[in-house]
């Protein structure tokens, strides 16, 4: 890599923009001998800067040095260079297009960090393709959730189950609206089953469960009369909505990501979205269960596998462990089965201080 002074940069940057923008090669730029800056072509910068934006590491390192040359654009040749004012920064245009900028190394060296970061997570269509057939063929994490469709069909042992990316089980029960101190003590679903069978009462319906496997918070609840807000802010990065109404033959499943909900329909430019959930029972094994252009069409090729390679029969269960080979989900079916995971009732209100006596 060539190294320049800054101070040529300033006197003489026709002929080093010229070459970075013929060449595509990166300048060092010193300041008394000392690394202060690079000069790359615009190009690059703009690949850093569209993979770095998808990671977010703390703020942007700005030189605290002062401006140094003049105040407005300077030209020579074919182009201009435009000096931002902590005094590294520069911008050089040609015919009104940028061809390459200096950057300081503190953010230069913040930014390909980002980018790096940022790559590993971007795979072109065709690797796409092939990584979600990888994915697809992968057996399910720990026990999977396929074993507790039949009995979620009949509302056993809860209606809604939810999936959450992000937060923490405590975290997400809280947000819900769940007792802080039922949370705080830990109480276990089986406390409230030999409470209900001893008193004669029915607060199993009411609980809200909660746990965490495979990286996801789950919970289960039957949330009859509405007793749980299930509102999280901000959104969590992944959600997972399965809720049954076994009454009416009624089997919804949503999916959200970074709180945007994913249409299962495919969406026309300029048409009204659709915010239909996904009904279970349209899925028909044999059958491709979205469209390839719709927004949930990823779901395909593992919902696929799971009819080739497991012993799975019927639409839900089937449906299930597609999701748990798309997701990774997981629920812990001896813990769950025996009634030893966390639960909490709905918030209770505050009692009213009593007055001081006299």
């Amino acid at each position: 890599m060539e190294r320049v002074e800054l101070s040529e940069v300033m006197a003489e940057f026709a002929r080093l923009v010229g070459r970075v923008e013929e060449t595509g090669e990166r300048v060092s730029v010193t300041d008394g001998g000392e690394p202060v800056g690079v000069l790359l072509a615009a190009a690059e910068l703009a690949e850093l800067e569209h993979f770095g934006q998808r990671i977010h590491e703390g703020p942007r390192p700005w030189s605290e040095a002062g401006r140094k040359g003049p105040l407005g654009p300077e030209r020579q040749g074919p182009y201009t260079r435009y000096a931002h004012v902590d005094g590294v920064r520069m911008t050089f245009t040609r015919d009104r297009a940028v061809v390459a900028e200096l950057r300081s190394l503190a953010e230069l060296d913040w930014l390909e960090r980002k980018a790096g970061l940022g790559r590993q997570s971007y795979l072109d269509p065709k690797q796409a393709a092939a990584f979600e057939e990888f994915l697809a063929r992968q057996p399910p994490v720990a026990d999977g959730i396929a074993w507790i469709a039949d009995s979620w069909m009949e509302q056993e042992p809860f209606r809604v189950l939810e999936f959450i990316k992000g937060p923490a089980p405590e975290e997400v029960a809280l947000g819900f609206g769940a007792d802080a101190q039922d949370v705080a003590d830990g109480l276990l679903l089986h406390q409230v089953w030999e409470r209900d069978a001893r008193e004669r009462t029915d607060d199993a319906f009411e609980v809200l469960v909660f746990g965490e496997a495979a990286g996801w918070t789950w919970l289960g609840y039957h949330e009859f009369v509405g007793a749980f807000s299930r509102s999280l802010d901000p959104p969590p990065a992944q959600r997972i909505t399965l809720t049954a109404t076994s009454a009416k033959a009624i089997y919804d499943f949503s999916y959200s990501k970074d709180g945007e909900y994913q249409n299962p329909f495919p969406v026309e430019d300029g048409a009204e979205e659709r915010r239909d959930m996904y009904e279970l029972i349209w899925y028909t094994p044999g059958e491709t269960p979205f469209a390839p252009d719709a927004p949930l069409s990823f779901l395909n090729p593992h919902i696929r596998r799971a009819e080739e390679h497991t012993d799975w029969t019927g639409g839900i269960p089937l449906f299930f462990a597609g999701l748990e080979r798309a997701f990774g989900l997981s629920l812990p079916r001896d813990e769950i089965t025996s009634g030893r995971v966390r639960c909490a009732r709905p918030a209770r209100p505050a009692r009213p201080a009593r007055p001081a006596r006299r």
